[in-house]
């Protein structure tokens, strides 16, 4: 039986595994018979941080409130963060019940072992000896995997490259030496994968069934095309991002505009009762951010062609707006109990994103 090993970091960034892609990677895992596993200790971290964000929001929302309480009526209040953070606990407990997923307990780790192994400069410990809970990660994970009776395939999610990993002659992402060197058989060193997303593309959906439109009621092509249509101009303006590639600027970027969305490929993996329909393409956006005004006059000098929406916004920068034609991926979630798409998720792989923010 293959064994996904899934780290802090993964969940956090799938929406505390509340995501489409994490529901449909669960559903995968289940209908292809894949043990999922996450250490005690990544249930604990994913509790404590779940508090804090939902802390850090709401104070973030209690100070807005007293800003737009001077304009206008407001009727909601912030919303109760130990209440909601126990509600949390209570869905994570039955989200691991019903879908059967292993919490591995805590290492046989002492303190003094924390400490000593700290400054030894290995995986998956940093240079200046942080590491502590992802040492306690690993532990478990290559606990369970030296405990296993064959060699059926281990794959490990996580995004914390910078501890866990090494690049491979392919130029991919693998576990670092060190760490494969505390696996005893090396048929079961496990493979690396940075998201659910990915996980499901590359190791869960090549093994489903396959499927066409064909096979799903009340849909073709162009449902298709007018359901994503819809989900793009719904959720793409106001969109913001760290950047986007072909755009001559970076830092809060963000979509103000969308044009036609050009279908390029529709691809479908069937799973049980569901079929996870994967739509891809390209669709023309405008862009607006900021650009410091030496940069703007070097790049127009090269002909790229920026509109100026504030000339001067400041002293360093100008506001200034672009079009640009990026790729998009849209994920729709279709349920035969119900005979409709049941949700969708939206990504635009041409997207840069700064330095991930949970290691």
């Amino acid at each position: 039986m293959t064994t996904i090993f899934i780290d802090t970091n993964i969940l956090m960034n799938d929406r505390f595994f509340r995501s489409s892609s994490a529901k449909a990677f669960l559903k995968a895992c289940s209908f292809l018979g894949v043990q999922v596993v996450i250490p005690d200790v990544v249930f604990d971290e994913l509790l404590g941080n779940f508090s804090t964000r939902l802390q850090d929001k709401a104070n973030a929302y209690q100070k807005a409130s007293r800003e737009l309480k001077q304009l206008v009526e407001l009727e909601h209040s912030p919303p109760d963060v130990e209440a909601e953070a126990s509600a949390y606990e209570d869905w994570l407990l039955e989200l691991i019940e019903d879908n059967g997923i292993i919490v591995a307990p805590y290492p046989d780790v002492s303190a003094k072992e924390l400490v000593s192994k700290s400054y030894e400069g290995a995986k998956p410990f940093k240079d200046g000896g942080e590491g502590h809970k992802d040492y306690l990660v690993w532990k478990t994970v290559a606990a369970r995997i030296n405990a296993q009776e064959n060699d059926a395939p281990n794959l490990f999610l996580t995004n914390n490259t910078k501890d866990f990993c090494a690049k491979g002659d392919d130029g991919e992402f693998v576990l670092h030496p060190d760490l494969v060197e505390q696996i005893n058989v090396e048929a079961r060193v496990p493979s690396i994968q940075t998201s659910l997303r990915n996980a499901f593309d590359n190791v869960l959906a090549p093994q489903l069934q396959g499927a066409t439109l064909e096979d799903i009621p009340d849909i073709g092509t162009d449902e298709v095309q007018a359901f994503v249509d819809k989900c793009l101009l719904d959720d793409l303006p106001h969109h913001s991002a760290f950047g986007f590639e072909g755009v001559p600027f970076s830092n809060d970027v963000m979509i103000t505009s969308v044009g036609e969305a050009e279908i390029g490929n529709i691809e479908l993996v069937k799973a049980d009762d569901e079929v996870f329909i994967k739509v891809s393409g390209t669709i023309g956006i405008e862009v607006s951010g900021f650009m410091d005004k030496y940069d703007f006059y070097r790049e127009t000098e090269g002909g790229v062609h920026v509109s100026v929406d504030d000339a001067d916004w400041n002293n360093h920068v100008m506001a200034v707006s672009t079009y640009v034609d990026t790729e998009f991926e849209v994920r729709l979630f279709y349920s035969f109990e119900s005979k409709e798409i049941a949700g969708y998720e939206i990504s635009l792989p041409q997207e840069i994103e700064d330095d991930w923010p949970y290691k």
